[in-house]
């Protein structure tokens, strides 16, 4: 669906696809991955379908994640890769707007692992039940579970995303009854008072807030000038000639790993330059920050 196509629809002729996420940490731009995801689907008020798995995140769980959503990495040991249930996601939210509680978190780890996948993001209008309630109401808590508890709405099993997707979509049920009461009765008028989330042309790394956060400056070796300075020589040379590099690299959670990778592009952003490449470890592409790579050289 495209927000420019069909803003003027009436909210209670939506499809409504609730997204919710648990992940491995905080932050999808430092390699954090989702470790469970969930999908409730809502039509004419009424849950229809809903989509919920585990998901190996391919790296370790961290314990403030762990401690709080209650997930180990032996819940996720067997658990499906994310780009072998992304088909049947991406169906879920195929005409739908998407719906999450500060959705930029979601979204951001969303998009991070579809196009890791070969995905490209959809372009799904999104509406955000927190910016909603901070917004439009004056609760004294706009915390998922507060706003549920304030409303009646059952909390049992919440920071698992089923049960976080089923709560998020009964708080936004509950808002649209009580905002049609100031005229807001179509998907535009709704989405003007919460603010843009999202580019209609799709998803970006959301990193700040609400406000996409393109890279400061990218390139992938087809041009003569590099626009990033102080790149690693061998880097730049890799790019320019595709070879493939040998690196050994340090996770977040502090543990170093060595992985054969074809580089594809150098982005630059405000926290750190990354070199996004094709993991043939992982067989999939992956972002890694240079300050991390201790170790690089031509393989073969």
């Amino acid at each position: 669906m495209e927000v420019g196509r069909e803003r003027d629809l009436p909210l209670d002729e939506l499809t409504y696809a609730v997204v919710d996420v648990e992940t491995t940490g905080l932050s999808a731009r430092t390699g954090d991955r989702i470790c469970e995801v969930a999908v409730v689907l809502a039509r004419h008020g009424q849950v229809v379908d809903q989509f919920h798995t585990l998901i190996n995140p391919c790296r370790p769980i961290s314990c403030g994640a762990s401690a709080v959503n209650g997930i180990t990495d032996m819940m996720v040991r067997n658990a499906p890769l994310f780009r072998t249930v992304a088909p049947s996601l991406l169906r879920m939210l195929e005409g739908a707007v998407l719906v999450g509680h500060n959705a930029s978190f979601d979204l951001s780890f969303l998009s991070a692992e579809l196009r890791a996948a070969g995905h490209p993001p959809p372009s799904n209008p999104v509406i955000d039940t927190l910016a909603i309630a901070r917004r439009c109401f004056t609760f004294q808590s706009n915390r998922l579970g507060d706003l549920a508890r304030t409303m009646g709405i059952n909390t049992h099993g919440l920071h698992r995303a089923l049960a976080d997707a089923t709560a998020t979509w009964y708080v936004l049920k509950r808002f649209l009854w009580d905002l049609r009461a100031y005229g807001i009765t179509t998907l535009a008028g709704l989405l003007r008072i919460q603010g843009s989330l999202t580019s209609l042309n799709g998803w970006y790394y959301n990193y700040n807030g609400y406000s996409p956060a393109p890279p400061l400056a990218e390139w992938d070796g087809t041009t003569p000038f590099c626009p990033i300075q102080d790149l690693p020589p061998l880097i730049e040379q890799a790019l320019r000639a595709r070879w493939p590099l040998r690196i050994r690299y340090i996770g977040s959670d502090g543990q170093q790993s060595e992985r054969v990778v074809q580089p594809l592009r150098v982005t630059l952003r405000e926290q750190a330059t990354y070199l996004v490449a094709y993991c043939h470890l992982k067989g999939e592409e992956r972002t890694f920050r240079l300050d991390r790579i201790v170790e690089f050289r031509v393989e073969g």
